[in-house]
């Protein structure tokens, strides 16, 4: 049965999806096929137009931004995977380690950059990412976090925040605020916005988007690609697939088994008055995470309700969807007691993307340069997902990429045993829910 589209607050504020999205309905030839009319597609095909001169043409199964791209909680983060400062330090070693970091924060400035040269309204807030310690005993971690990024990465634009100020200077009070670190080189938009205005950039720069148009058939015609939609073929001598937590496993061999889509899911409350603002403590639009592993996220939006997500969930029937939602009204009222039955007016999921090496990867198919992908952005893909869509372009109009960190160097692994995929995430989720709560 296919899916529906999302009940989400963004879908309910975005408006319309911009003039001259259109279905395929003909036959075309191009020189480069996009998969996928998310960030990473469309900023793949926004870099080949504006910057190398190609038209790309744009493939998108629903609407644009249907997937991740317009569910997310519209968190451009410097985030990148799920590799701690450490962890990346032992495996790749301080120079690498630090570059990473380095993309993480031209990541934001890439997105901060497009919405301001293709004037993207897309309610863009003050920067500020606040990751809050969900239990006493991780304040000296995010200290320690705090200290190394300044010591060792060289990133100085963070800052700790005691329980004291966290209440006193209007960022948040509660049972779970017991002290945080602040970065600045994040902020929050409002997502569908954002891809949507992505979508425009491309038309204008002489690219075409295609809604509706699964790909339902790919094959090699001589040296082109051949793809099929239930309204015309494209042919192309390139092709980028930038698919993420929605891959399809049939469509070409070599992704089958290399991502493994996990559920995010998201509650939005009406709007809240000024007296239940003070109360949670929140005066600020900047953007908020906890410590968990399994994170739970949430922000004030500019109309005054209050966002609320996290990660669970492998079947999606209607009983296990309202269980989950449920279990966020929860969530939301154990970190903000003055929230408790407040519920929710909007709720909704969608897949981010997860890989077996916790990164993202951009890269082309091996044996085959003329197919690229950028993939796997472990549910930060706002800033990742432009940044990585930009170099997946630059692959498809045949210029090389920097192959200096593991982003580019290293192709997305593929999961052993990929049928158990279900079952690892299963296991992943009690593991960590166990470790979030007890650990």
């Amino acid at each position: 049965m296919t899916e529906p589209e999302p009940n989400s607050y963004w879908a309910a504020t975005a408006g319309p999806e911009p003039e001259g999205v259109t279905r395929l309905a003909r036959d075309r030839a191009v020189e480069v096929a996009v998969i996928g009319g998310g960030y990473t597609g469309l900023a793949a095909a926004y870099r080949l137009a504006g910057t190398h001169g190609i038209e790309a043409c744009v493939l998108e199964a629903r609407s644009i931004g249907w997937g991740a791209s317009g569910r997310n909680g519209g968190f451009a983060m410097l985030s990148i995977g799920k590799l701690t400062l450490q962890e990346r330090i032992a495996r790749w070693g301080l120079d690498v380690a630090r570059r990473v970091v380095r993309i993480g924060i031209e990541a934001c400035e890439t997105v901060r950059e497009v919405v301001a040269k293709e004037q993207i309204a897309c309610d863009q807030e003050p920067d500020g990412w606040i990751n809050v310690a969900h239990r006493p005993e991780l304040v000296p971690v995010l200290k320690a976090r705090r200290e190394l990024y300044r010591d060792r990465f060289d990133y100085h634009e963070i800052e700790f925040l005691d329980r004291d100020a966290l209440a006193q200077d209007g960022w948040l009070r509660g049972p779970v605020a017991h002290g945080a670190i602040r970065y600045r080189a994040t902020f929050g938009l409002h997502p569908l916005k954002y891809v949507r205005g992505l979508a425009a950039a491309v038309l204008r720069r002489g690219g075409s988007v295609h809604h509706h148009s699964p790909v339902v058939g790919w094959r090699r015609d001589g040296g082109g690609h051949v793809l099929a939609t239930p309204g015309g073929t494209v042919r192309a001598r390139r092709v980028v697939m930038a698919t993420n937590g929605y891959t399809p496993e049939r469509l070409h061999p070599y992704f089958a088994g290399r991502t493994m889509p996990a559920a995010s899911n998201i509650v939005v409350t009406r709007p809240l008055t000024e007296a239940e603002w003070r109360e949670v403590g929140m005066r600020t639009t900047q953007v908020y995470t906890d410590t968990r592993t399994l994170v739970h996220y949430w922000r004030r939006l500019p109309d005054g309700r209050m966002l609320f997500g996290g990660r669970a969930g492998v079947i999606n029937t209607p009983a296990r969807l309202a269980t989950r939602r449920a279990w966020l009204e929860g969530r939301m009222a154990a970190l903000c007691p003055a929230l408790a039955g407040v519920g929710s007016e909007f709720f909704w999921h969608g897949n981010v993307c997860m890989p077996y090496d916790r990164m993202p990867h951009v890269g082309t198919v091996e044996g085959d340069p003329t197919v690229a992908y950028a993939l796997a952005y472990t549910g930060s893909g706002v800033a990742m997902a432009t940044y990585c869509g930009g170099l997946a372009g630059d692959l498809a109009a045949g210029v090389e990429v920097p192959r200096d960190t593991p982003l580019t160097a290293v192709e997305i692994p593929r999961f052993p045993l990929p049928v158990l995929r279900r079952a690892y995430l299963a296991g992943a989720y009690l593991v960590y829910g166990a470790r979030d709560r007890w650990g």
